[in-house]
């Protein structure tokens, strides 16, 4: 009885996992300059001088202020930017964070078969020395 109650929770928790890291971003390792994030056009790491990270949906330039915009309760908001207090901007990387998803839930889902065949192999071999002729 322990055995099949063990299995719907080991897939529940694997398939959870990887919904949840379904979500990950990887940014380029190289930094770009305001003006190129705001050309660019997508998602956008932002390290302020105090090491503080903000991740914004895209950078835009209005009359010559840029601006970070965030997603909060519904909302877009702007946030404006100096360049005095970043350190570095990295932009999104579309291929990485593709390739990374797709291994996440390719991983998470094999790793769910070799559990559920581990746990029927297991209670495949329970009844070897009972045969009956």
């Amino acid at each position: 009885m322990i055995l099949p109650n063990l299995k719907n929770k080991t897939i529940c928790f694997f398939l959870i996992m990887a919904l949840i890291l379904q979500s990950c971003a990887v940014y380029k390792k190289t930094p770009v300059t305001l003006n190129e994030a705001a050309t660019a056009d997508g998602k956008v790491l932002v390290v302020k001088t105090d090491n503080t990270k903000l991740k914004f949906k895209k950078i835009e330039q209005i009359d010559g202020v840029y601006y970070g915009l965030i997603k909060t309760k519904g909302q877009i908001e702007k946030i404006p930017l100096t360049e005095s207090d970043l350190k570095t901007i990295r932009l999104l990387d579309k291929t990485a964070t593709t390739i990374g998803n797709v291994a996440i839930v390719v991983g998470s889902l094999g790793i769910v078969l070799l559990v559920v065949a581990a746990i029927e192999l297991a209670d495949w071999g329970d009844d070897w020395g009972n045969w009956s002729y």
